[in-house]
């Protein structure tokens, strides 16, 4: 997959693993995390966000897109850490707004739904205070909100 074109802004392929491909677009400052496949094993899941980790040291990124409407498994796991360890610490490096594209699968969005609810009981909904997530149905959409 090459660079992609959003609403008239080019998104720059800056990292393609085996199971999904992380862009950038510098004048958005917005990421797009996009799932290639069914499922992301945890270690190549951290191994993306671990390298938009290291994006944001150099690159302002101030948006997220996590377009998951290939998974049709879900994992918990890789839900809890990127809630509860991911997610606070992009936050403290201005990574505040985040937007979700779902599977239009019914029973995914309650498979989330009781994910979050278990991790809120594990390690409280503070965990995401000052953080906004945002549920799209397209990046066309989150691009909207924010121009």
């Amino acid at each position: 997959m090459a660079n992609l074109i959003y609403k008239g802004f080019d998104f720059t392929l800056e990292n393609k693993g085996e199971y999904s491909s992380l862009f950038f677009n510098k004048e958005l400052k917005m990421a797009i995390c996009v799932a290639e496949e069914e499922y992301i094993p945890i270690d190549s899941f951290k191994e993306m966000f671990l390298h938009l980790s290291t994006m944001i040291e150099t690159a302002e990124i101030k948006h997220l897109i996590f377009d998951k409407q290939k998974l049709r498994t879900f994992h918990q796991p890789s839900m809890e850490w990127y809630f509860a360890v991911w997610k606070p610490i992009m936050k403290t490096k201005g990574l505040t707004n985040h937007y979700k594209i779902l599977p239009k699968l019914d029973w995914f969005e309650k498979a989330v739904e009781a994910g979050k609810f278990e991790i809120f009981q594990k390690f409280s909904k503070e965990i995401l205070n000052g953080i906004t997530i945002t549920y799209v149905v397209s990046v066309e959409q989150a691009i909207e909100s924010i121009t």
